[in-house]
């Protein structure tokens, strides 16, 4: 796991709270009373940013500092299984060069899903399990069960629905892949809410 100072790691917020306050890199660094020398590399990833710099940014993009702290923990957990799976020999390799640009466009629905209770729809959850599967299906199981873990979406009924047709399709050519799949949609469906009953009418 990426310490929590890890500039790979808080590179990845900073880029994320200026294109949040769709500021310039000097625009930003004036608001939040840094050098845009400093904030550069802070994006670059060459130095990391104290927590009291990342607030005042946070403040700049009007984000919420638990909602910060969130984003923290998930691009680490990301990027530090991301590393693993680079060192496993048995595995393909995971190029972070295309995960970042994923885990930034991701970062907004998840502070909008962290800032908003309400609940969608069952056909809004239906679009959304269909995007989140879609984006998700090019990655190895064990690494989808991860994302899927530490998502605030882990217990989508319709998530579920996703991971069982895949299941279903997968049954015919790869058994082992079917099983995979049919167990990670039980692991979706403990974590689903009861009262709401399955998505599906």
């Amino acid at each position: 796991m990426a310490t929590r100072g890890d500039s790979s790691v808080l590179r990845l917020v900073v880029i994320f709270l200026r294109s949040q306050a769709r500021m310039t890199q000097a625009q930003f660094g004036k608001e939040s009373r840094v050098d845009q020398a400093q904030l550069s590399r802070y994006e670059s990833g060459d130095v990391a940013p104290s927590e009291e710099v990342l607030r005042r940014m946070a403040k700049v993009a009007r984000i919420d500092w638990p909602l910060v702290v969130h984003l923290r923990q998930l691009y680490s957990a990301l990027l530090a299984a991301a590393a693993r799976r680079n060192t496993t020999p048995t595995s393909g390799v995971l190029d972070l060069t295309i995960l970042e640009p994923v885990l930034l466009a991701v970062a907004p629905y998840l502070i909008e899903i962290q800032a908003e209770p309400a609940r969608p729809t069952p056909e809004e959850e239906r679009r959304e399990a269909e995007q989140i599967w879609k984006a998700l299906e090019k990655y190895p199981i064990p690494f989808r069960r991860r994302l899927i873990e530490l998502s605030p979406r882990s217990g989508s009924w319709a998530l579920a629905e996703q991971v069982c047709e895949a299941s279903r399709k997968s049954a015919t050519g790869n058994a082992e892949e079917a099983l995979e799949l049919a167990e990670l949609a039980l692991a979706i469906t403990a974590r689903c809410p009861r009262e709401r009953g399955s998505a599906t009418p």
